[in-house]
């Protein structure tokens, strides 16, 4: 892991990693990471700052000031993340006489103008979503997959950045709206790591919103708004995908793994089975089944 001291930003070690690979060699060609920074206790601030390539900065500790030009001043907190975009002016920092912690990632490609047709509508404005670690662990992965000088890792970097571009977005979008629980990012995430880890039981809805301290109309608005699906139809199809790796990778009858995952009615499950995967469990095996 790259670190280094640069007591002109930071008296403590910080982390900059430039793209190291040949573009051409890179199979996503519609956006590439140029560079990954996270910069522990930043003193400095900067300004008329112009940049050559599209770039985030998410701000995960401290407090300062973000303006693009002469344009408003604007308040940045733990949990802000700015843009800069070539053609643009910015200034930008910690308070003085304070720091902050940031991570940063510059990028360039297409793939930058549908984001800005779906996702960033004003570019010139912070954001404000919150600190989460998982963001955090998603953010230093993609430092780790610049810093490995593999040409498919930096295709998964520019995939991750994709995926954590969407999700900055759409938290934003939650705050300004004024959400709810069932807006929260980590509380959606807990809610449905909990329906995941109820497959090998019968199905019981009631210990799910207890156990997460929601109403049952809470969860299920939340289910519908991020599956698509009605409660009960997305707790039957995550069921079903088990089925489906078990009749894969075991020799369990079809009985025992209907009854594993709850079903104590076997047509009923095997109704469900059909309705899911065009087929029944027993062609499915026969299909498919790694032990043969």
């Amino acid at each position: 892991m790259t670190k280094m001291l640069d007591y002109m930003i930071s008296p403590l070690p910080i982390r900059i990693i430039d793209l190291k690979v040949d573009r051409a060699k890179l199979k996503i060609k519609g956006l590439t990471v140029q560079q990954f920074g996270h910069l522990p206790g930043r003193t400095p601030m900067r300004r008329n700052s112009t940049t050559s390539t599209w770039a985030f900065t998410y701000i995960v500790r401290g407090s300062g000031t973000y303006q693009v030009e002469g344009g408003p001043v604007q308040r940045l907190e733990a949990g802000s993340l700015f843009w800069e975009y070539p053609g643009g002016l910015f200034h930008f920092g910690p308070d003085a006489g304070k720091d902050w912690d940031e991570y940063y990632v510059n990028f360039e490609g297409p793939r930058v103008g549908e984001w800005l047709d779906g996702l960033i509508a004003e570019p010139d404005k912070t954001m404000r979503v919150g600190v989460d670690t998982i963001w955090i662990q998603k953010l230093e992965t993609i430092g780790d997959y610049m810093e490995s000088g593999i040409a498919d890792n930096i295709d998964r970097a520019a995939l991750l950045l994709e995926s954590l571009v969407f999700e900055f977005c759409r938290a934003n979008d939650s705050r300004r709206a004024g959400a709810g629980p069932e807006r929260r990012p980590e509380m959606v995430l807990r809610i449905l790591e909990d329906i995941g880890e109820s497959l090998y039981k019968p199905w019981d809805e009631k210990e799910i919103w207890e156990r997460n301290h929601i109403s049952r109309s809470t969860l299920r608005r939340i289910v519908h708004r991020h599956t698509g699906f009605a409660l009960n139809e997305y707790v039957n199809r995550l069921k079903i995908s088990e089925a489906k790796t078990l009749l894969r990778m075991t020799n369990l009858q079809i009985k025992q793994i209907a009854q594993m995952l709850g079903y104590d009615d076997v047509t009923y499950f095997a109704r469900l089975f059909k309705k899911f995967t065009g087929m029944s469990a027993l062609s499915f095996r026969a299909k498919h089944y790694e032990g043969s």
